[in-house]
């Protein structure tokens, strides 16, 4: 991703058609290296076959099988956009070879609850956009902003971070100004137009900074529990609950959300799911990762919780 939105995923991952037609189902079936996956060498794509063959043997939300296809895939930032007919980002529409932290839980999400590989991307679409149209700006770039409220409005998630930490909950705050986010929009943020000529290469910029004009300031509120009281209350997180970790808001920062995991039981307790910046989708032990976030330079409040609902 490009300068000032790799910025916000890589704030977010470490630290949009209404309806999909035959070419477009086409375009989502597999990226692969070359095919507008950013900064991956050469990896064999998973086909896709196994992948919904795989997550598909459970007639609940089963996170576990959603998320299994995907793991050992290498951490790629940013490697979903809006297609090969998209007017800012050419990336692919669903990854197979590579995903980064939201993208990660976002096709977990999108294969657990559907019922077949064209069910689950068209719930991907959904996921992904709001009200599922696809374009630049409709996606959910903000997780504080756009991408938990968006889901929660639109029935995939519910926020049970209170019914976890009930009176030890918490909840911080951000004025986030979309306005100024566009404005600093650069030809580096545009992907799949290398071969442009420089003028309209220019236009097009132009014409993706404006996307931002009259933009209000908006105010973010997200609900956390509080990291020391994460060790205590680990055992009551339902198995396949989304984490979005929470810091405290830094005027340098755009984001409040600067990762997002699952939280699963394993075979000797709960064990955190994701993507990890730098190296692949893995599984960790949930209280040993815990532990390693206290005293981190920006600091963490605690994780938001939120439960996939079926559909």
């Amino acid at each position: 991703m490009k300068f000032i939105s790799a910025l916000i995923l890589t704030l977010a991952c470490a630290a949009n058609a209404a309806a999909y037609d035959a070419s477009a189902l086409g375009a989502l079936r597999v990226s692969a290296p070359g095919a507008g996956l950013r900064g991956l060498a050469a990896v064999p794509p998973v086909r896709a076959e196994r992948v919904y063959a795989a997550a598909y043997r459970h007639n609940s939300v089963d996170m576990l099988a959603g998320s299994r296809p995907f793991m050992g895939l290498p951490y790629v930032l940013g490697p979903l956009g809006e297609g090969p007919g998209a007017e800012f980002d050419r990336g692919p529409l669903v990854s197979y070879s590579g995903l980064d932290c939201t993208t990660f839980v976002e096709q977990a999400m999108a294969f657990a609850l559907g019922n077949s590989e064209a069910e689950a991307l068209d719930l991907l679409r959904l996921i992904r956009y709001r009200g599922g149209n696809i374009s630049y700006e409709n996606r959910n770039h903000f997780t504080e902003l756009d991408w938990l409220p968006n889901n929660i409005a639109a029935g995939f998630l519910r926020d049970i971070t209170a019914e976890i930490a009930g009176s030890e909950a918490r909840s911080a705050a951000k004025t986030i100004s979309k306005r100024a986010w566009y404005a600093a929009k650069t030809e580096a943020d545009l992907d799949g137009f290398d071969w442009e000529a420089p003028e309209a290469r220019a236009a097009r910029a132009a014409r993706l900074r404006a996307l931002g004009a009259g933009l209000p300031d908006q105010r973010a509120t997200v609900n956390y529990v509080p990291l020391e009281a994460l060790p205590r209350l680990l055992a009551r997180i339902p198995h396949g609950t989304v984490v979005s970790i929470v810091r405290e808001d830094q005027p340098d920062k755009p984001t409040l959300v600067s990762h997002q995991l699952l939280i699963l039981d394993g075979g000797r307790g709960k064990i955190i799911r994701h993507a990890a910046q730098g190296r692949q989708v893995l599984d960790t032990d949930a209280a040993q990762y815990i532990a390693g976030l206290s005293g981190a330079k920006w600091r963490v409040l605690g994780f938001n919780l939120a439960q996939v609902l079926p559909r």
